[in-house]
């Protein structure tokens, strides 16, 4: 028997025996998972579509802690097929690795960065596709990276980093400012949340057509809350409101436009609230 086992190789001995631990140990797993489930410890597990596009390798992540190890071999997978632009594997490959790791944000972050950012990116530049299905490519990764980040938020409902990148989504690929503001507004009170959400909440509130009173509202309380906030974009933002709503002028903020780049310092405004940008640039 020992000479036996000497001619088979090493690692079919162990994988083998990985075979074997991970059929032994699978029923006290799931029952434990089941109970941690119903006392709301855990969240569910992913969705069976999910788990049934596990291809036969991803099929070793069942084997008890091989799960991240299948996980990071995917990944660097995944990488190779950024390099080489291909994005339908690339996909593929992040829907098994979120549906192994699905409560890591950081896999949720990635895979909504790489089509909705890079996909898209590579679809508005890439001659070789006609223009009418470059756009349909665009249009529909866009629209893919927001239902994978709606699907990881499913996963981890307080998750800061998988809604700032929707929000760049959104923000820089759909020029949607509605949808911006409302991602930007849902970070707020989140543990990790950016200390500048509460500003671009409302700088986005201000480009959503209806939605400048809400954004005025906003902005002016944070104004009012603490110096601190009495930056150069939050005191534009404020300013330019008060224009289009046509907020009297006694009730305007004190402060005048902060200077553009390479010009002076902003003279105060006159009566009809217009700043005057005639400062020479200091020397």
């Amino acid at each position: 028997m020992k000479k036996l086992l000497q001619k088979i190789p090493k690692w079919i001995q162990i994988l083998t025996f990985l075979a074997v631990f991970g059929i032994v140990r699978a029923p006290f797993e799931d029952d434990l998972r089941m109970r941690l489930v119903s006392n709301g410890i855990l969240l569910p597990p992913p969705a069976k579509d999910a788990l049934g596009q596990l291809n036969q390798s991803a099929l070793m992540g069942t084997l008890g802690g091989l799960r991240s190890i299948v996980s990071s071999y995917l990944v660097l997978e995944a990488f190779d097929h950024f390099s080489l632009k291909e994005w339908e594997e690339l996909r593929s490959d992040y829907r098994v690795i979120t549906a192994l790791e699905p409560r890591d944000e950081n896999h949720w972050r990635n895979v909504v960065w790489h089509i909705g950012i890079n996909a898209t990116a590579n679809m508005e530049v890439d001659e070789k596709i006609p223009e009418f299905e470059r756009m349909r490519r665009f249009n529909e990764y866009a629209v893919g990276a927001i239902e994978l980040a709606e699907e990881g938020l499913g996963q981890n409902p307080d998750s800061a980093i998988i809604r700032l990148q929707l929000a760049e989504v959104y923000k820089e690929k759909l020029n949607d400012p509605c949808e911006t503001a409302r991602v930007y507004g849902e970070m707020i009170g989140l543990p990790d949340s950016p200390g500048y959400a509460k500003r671009f909440h409302g700088y986005y509130l201000a480009q959503c057509p209806g939605r400048e009173n809400s954004a005025y509202d906003h902005l002016i309380r944070l104004y009012r809350e603490s110096e601190n906030n009495h930056l150069p974009s939050l005191i534009i933002h404020i300013k330019d409101l008060e224009k289009k709503l046509d907020i009297p002028f006694a009730l305007r903020i004190p402060d005048p436009y902060p200077p553009l780049p390479g010009q002076g310092r902003a003279k105060p405004e006159n009566p009809d609230g217009i700043p005057d940008f005639t400062d020479p640039a200091p020397k």
